[in-house]
């Protein structure tokens, strides 16, 4: 038994190094897969050259380190890379310096070896037409620092003297079209651009000569010998301030003469803020328990407060005009509610009106707005209305003021005296006379018309019911 147990032992060890080899392999196999699996390939172009290599980082920067370390030159102050897509792809952009000159003026730019010329310009918002001319040319490739002039073809059309000239020049600047035209500046002229400035297409030159103006402003007058394209740029010139608002004597906008005379006068605003009534409104109610000649006041109005602003625009100092701006309510007024009668009265259908000089049937007395008593023959009540015409007459040729009342009448005669004031006492005509006419009156639309001096008056009354007392 001893001797069979010992013929075996070999078998076994011989399997288990089998095992152990399978996996080492299996092991080795899994960390090279892991290695490949993070490696990438990186490709860096710098011109013609090319830098291909393989590393375990996408990182530009890495990218970069590895191609210099195979001969990539490093990167200058000008250089630029770009990273082709999402790809380990990398171009190198070498920059160089390049001068653009126009006119006399000069810009320093960056450009990249291998663009043209037309491509750094567009790159740069630097726009060239066909008709322009670029030296060196516009398809020229960049391949070191170089110096660029454009000279672009321009229409020019020089005003001076009363003449208007137009050319085609290439390039150059504000004097060379002066020189063209043969214009000469004197010792104070000027011209709307610097003589420096460079030539653009469709460009008009306007030449000033020197004039000699006057300026009235704030109360004095003074002399100027100036060269200027509008009146307002010699104000200017002349250290006059003027304000949009300000008012010229002659266009802002007009070529100085010899001579002129120019008078600013100042315009000023300023904003207050007022505090007006707002009139309360009438509503009418009716009650068939009152005849149809009463009225009774059962909720007095009241009249309600508004903030206005107003803009006054003074003219020279003084108030020339006065605008609303806003209006803010304050107060909201209350509605007077007034009741009329409805019920017809057994004798008749309206009131008596006859007698109106004294005759009437409805005689009593009322207290005046300076507390006296007062006969009267007759009372009506009945919607007024106000009018006014200053300077004319009426239809008996009376002068139409204050206290003259047209009237029917036929039902109120020429002559009659009366005295008027509203239901609740709050607006009082006064005293008046009978001593004109209109046709609402004729017309039976309102039994009178009271006259005021002015149209503003007129208001007060507007149209309303209003007692008359007819006096004794």
């Amino acid at each position: 038994m001893h001797g069979r147990h010992s013929r075996k032992a070999p078998r076994l060890f011989i399997l288990r190094g089998v095992i152990a080899l399978v996996l080492a392999i299996v092991f080795s196999a899994s960390s090279f897969a892991t290695v490949m699996a993070n490696t990438v390939s990186a490709n860096v172009i710098d011109g013609d050259e090319s830098y291909t290599f393989s590393m375990n980082s996408t990182s530009m920067p890495e990218i970069l380190a590895q191609a210099q370390k195979l001969g990539l030159k490093p990167l200058g102050p000008l250089d630029v890379f770009e990273q082709v897509g999402n790809t380990t792809t990398v171009n190198i952009r070498r920059g160089v310096s390049m001068t653009v000159t126009e006119g006399n003026r000069k810009k320093n730019l960056i450009a990249y070896q291998g663009d043209t010329v037309e491509k750094t310009l567009e790159d740069n918002n630097i726009l060239i037409k066909d008709t322009d001319e670029v030296t060196p040319s516009r398809d020229t490739t960049v391949s070191a620092g170089l110096s660029v002039e454009i000279r672009r073809l321009c229409q020019v059309t020089v005003i001076a003297d009363g003449e208007s000239k137009t050319y085609s020049l290439l390039g150059g600047t504000v004097a060379d079209a002066l020189k063209k035209a043969g214009v000469t500046l004197q010792n104070k002229d000027s011209a709307n651009y610097e003589l420096t400035d460079p030539l653009f297409d469709k460009m008009n030159l306007r030449v000033s000569r020197t004039v000699k103006i006057k300026v009235t402003v704030d109360g004095r007058t003074t002399e100027h010998e100036i060269s200027a394209v509008t009146v307002r740029s010699a104000l200017q010139k002349c250290g006059i301030t003027v304000s949009p608002d300000d008012k010229l004597n002659v266009d802002g906008k007009a070529h100085p003469t010899d001579g002129m005379h120019i008078v600013v006068t100042r315009v000023t605003t300023e904003e207050v803020k007022e505090l007006e009534e707002v009139e309360y409104p009438v509503q009418y109610v009716t009650s068939d328990s009152m005849y149809e000649d009463e009225i009774e006041i059962r909720t007095p109005g009241e009249k309600g407060e508004k903030e206005v602003t107003y803009k006054l625009i003074y003219v020279a100092g003084e108030l020339d005009s006065k605008e609303k701006v806003s209006e803010e309510t304050i107060k909201e007024p209350v509605p007077e509610v007034v009741v009329k009668g409805t019920k017809t009265r057994e004798s008749s259908s309206k009131p008596d009106y006859s007698g109106g000089n004294g005759s009437g049937v409805s005689a009593g007395t009322f207290v005046d707005a300076d507390g006296n008593t007062v006969s009267y023959s007759q009372k009506l009540v009945g919607e007024c209305t106000a009018y006014s015409v200053p300077g004319g007459t009426t239809s008996l040729g009376w002068k139409a003021e204050y206290g003259i009342i047209a009237v029917n009448p036929e039902i109120i005669p020429y002559g009659t005296r009366m005295y008027i004031v509203s239901p609740d006492g709050s607006i009082v005509y006064g005293y008046g006379i009978a001593g004109d006419t209109g046709g609402a009156a004729m017309a039976g639309d309102i039994i009178a018309d009271l006259c005021y001096n002015t149209i503003e008056e007129c208001s007060i009354i507007g149209r309303r019911d209003m007692v008359i007392y007819i006096l004794s």
